[in-house]
C-alpha cells in the first residue's frame, strides 16, 4: 500500500496536487499546510507511486466545536489538543481519481485515529464533496458555523469513532 507518512520531501508533490484539485477555493500556503503536519504528524499521509505524490490527507488534533479558519497557521499545540481529529484536507490527483484512493486514505486515517484514541473526526466538505464523505460514514452537522473562507456550499461533517 503506497500510503506513507508525510515528510519534508513530499511537500512539493502535496502543493502540486493541491493546485490541481482546488478550483473553487484558493490553495493554502505551504506554511499553513505544514502547521497541520507539525501539530499531528502521525495523522498526515501521502499516496505515492514511485516518487510521485498523487494524493494527500492532512489531519490534526482539535478542541473546538467550530473548524479552524482556512489560510491561518494553527496555534501552538497546547492551545488546540483535544479529542477531535480535524480532517483538514484530502486531495487526490486527477491522474488517479475514481480508483478508490481517497477511500483507502480515509480508512487508513480512521484506523490511526482509533489507535490514537480520538473520539471523533470532523471536517468541512467543500467543492460538492459531501456525498463522498457520507459514503465514508460522515454525517452533516447542521448547527455548527463554517467560515466563509471554505467557499459556497461548505458543510461541517463528522463521525464518531
Amino acid at each position: 500500500m503506497p500510503v506513507k507518512l508525510v515528510n519534508e520531501t513530499t511537500w512539493p508533490g502535496i502543493l502540486k496536487v493541491q493546485s490541481e484539485v482546488y478550483l473553487q477555493i484558493e490553495p493554502e500556503s505551504n506554511d499553513v499546510l505544514k502547521s497541520k503536519w507539525y501539530q499531528s504528524p502521525d495523522c498526515c499521509f501521502v499516496y505515492q507511486e514511485d516518487d510521485d505524490v498523487l494524493g494527500y490527507l492532512l489531519a490534526h488534533s482539535w478542541n473546538k466545536e467550530t473548524p479552524p479558519e482556512l489560510f491561518q497557521p494553527l496555534p501552538e499545540e497546547s492551545d488546540i489538543s483535544g479529542s477531535i481529529l480535524f480532517l483538514h484536507d484530502l486531495a487526490i490527483s486527477n491522474q488517479i481519481s475514481g480508483k478508490g484512493i481517497g477511500a483507502q486514505m480515509v480508512s487508513h486515517l480512521l484506523n490511526v485515529a482509533v489507535e490514537l484514541k480520538f473520539e471523533q473526526i470532523r471536517l468541512v466538505a467543500v467543492q460538492d464533496s459531501s456525498l463522498f464523505w457520507k459514503k465514508m460514514g460522515f454525517t452533516e452537522i447542521t448547527n455548527k458555523n463554517v467560515s466563509p473562507t471554505y467557499g459556497d456550499g461548505a458543510k461541517m461533517m463528522g463521525c464518531i469513532l
